[in-house]
Formats: structure tokens, C-alpha cells, sequence
């Protein structure tokens, strides 16, 4: 009885950081707090119209660790440029394998990484295919 009581004290920090939005980061470390990364200045925007979709470029936060970086478009996998700003941010962009110009076609991004301090974000984004509205 007494090793149950020692083996369920001994869950309770575990439990109560879970239960306070702790997570495990990339390194395999217990977080506390993190800050995860943010993705915006999408480039076709979200809901756009093009006619052929070709490129696309986001930027991401400065607390972004860019080599966790990981972009999918229609769920095959992109290797990004990423090119650092003066103001720590970094602006990505990117080009599927094949040129998507099949009108009524709507092309997801799908941006996944993890910031310094090893909180994780995935971000989606749609850009569809036809006549620019």
C-alpha cells in the first residue's frame, strides 16, 4: 500500500503541469510555458483566387526556430527558402513540385514548426484555383 501512495505523489507534478498546458518539446524536455510560433503575411492569402498557383510565401514570428520548419501543399512535402528579417522574423516562401492550374481546384498549405523556447503550431491555409476574384 505504502509504494502506491509514494508512486501516486510522485504522478502529481506530472498531472498538474499537464493539466496546466505543459507539453514535452522537440529536445524531449518538459516546458512549463512556451510561446508557439505564429504564421501570417500568407502570400496567395487565405480564401484567394489565383489562376495558377505556383509559389506561395508566409512569414513566421521571430521565436520561430526555422530548422523545425516543415510545409506540406495537397499533402506532399516542400522544402522551403528561408530567409532571415533584421527584425528576427523569417519570411519562407516555396514552390510545389508541379504548377496547380486546374480550375475549381483549392490547394491547402499546411505549415507545422516549433518555436525556441519548444512550443509546437501547425497552421493551414487554402488558395483556390480559377479566375481571380
Amino acid at each position: 500500500m505504502r509504494l502506491k501512495t509514494i508512486t501516486a505523489c510522485a504522478m502529481l507534478p506530472l498531472i498538474s503541469a499537464a493539466a496546466s498546458g505543459a507539453a514535452l518539446s522537440h529536445h524531449g524536455g518538459l516546458i512549463l510555458d512556451c510561446t508557439p510560433p505564429l504564421f501570417f503575411e500568407e502570400s496567395p492569402a487565405n480564401e484567394s483566387s489565383v489562376e495558377v498557383f505556383d509559389r506561395f510565401s508566409f512569414t513566421a514570428s521571430d521565436n520561430t526556430d526555422g530548422a523545425t520548419l516543415k510545409i506540406w501543399v495537397d499533402g506532399k512535402p516542400v522544402a522551403p527558402t528561408i530567409t532571415p528579417q533584421r527584425s528576427g522574423r523569417l519570411t519562407v516562401e516555396g514552390r510545389p513540385d508541379a504548377p496547380i492550374g486546374q480550375p475549381g481546384a483549392r490547394v491547402r498549405i499546411l505549415v507545422s514548426g516549433f518555436s525556441k523556447d519548444g512550443c509546437e503550431r501547425s497552421h493551414a491555409y487554402y488558395v483556390h484555383v480559377g479566375p481571380k476574384s
